[in-house]
């Protein structure tokens, strides 16, 4: 049975302008992610980390899918501060707690604390220009 899809939620309008819409190749990666869900979930994460979270519907669809039974940190970085600041709203709206939303480059200010403790990484890399 595939997750439902999350809602995505734009604190400004003007934010869909310059965060990346889930899209078909978003889509693609919810489904891998769901058929993984059971071999993710017996691994028992405790740091799921996204990479260019953009609206943030992936690392929703990733915390519905794994419905964990303890609690795992879903950590989101973004370079884009609309992206960021639409990946926290997203989060809030799908309840994906705990989340902590940064906006960095890549994971440069967190290199050396995550250094083999991240559990799930996934990245949706922007293969389209936003402004």
């Amino acid at each position: 049975m595939a997750a439902p899809l999350p809602r995505v939620e734009y604190p400004l309008a003007a934010d869909s302008a310059q965060v990346y819409e889930p899209s078909d190749d978003t889509f693609l990666l919810m489904d891998v992610l769901q058929a993984e869900s059971p071999r993710l979930r017996e691994s028992a994460p405790a740091v799921c980390l996204e990479l260019g979270s953009g609206s943030g519907a992936v690392t929703s669809s990733l915390w519905a899918s794994l419905q964990l039974r303890t609690p795992a940190l879903f950590l989101c970085i973004d370079i884009n501060p609309r992206a960021a600041a639409t990946t926290r709203a997203t989060c809030a709206l799908n309840g994906v707690r705990p989340a902590d939303v940064v906006r960095a480059d890549l994971v440069h200010p967190f290199a050396e604390r995550l250094r083999g403790q991240v559990d799930v990484l996934v990245c949706n890399p922007p293969y389209v220009p936003t402004p």
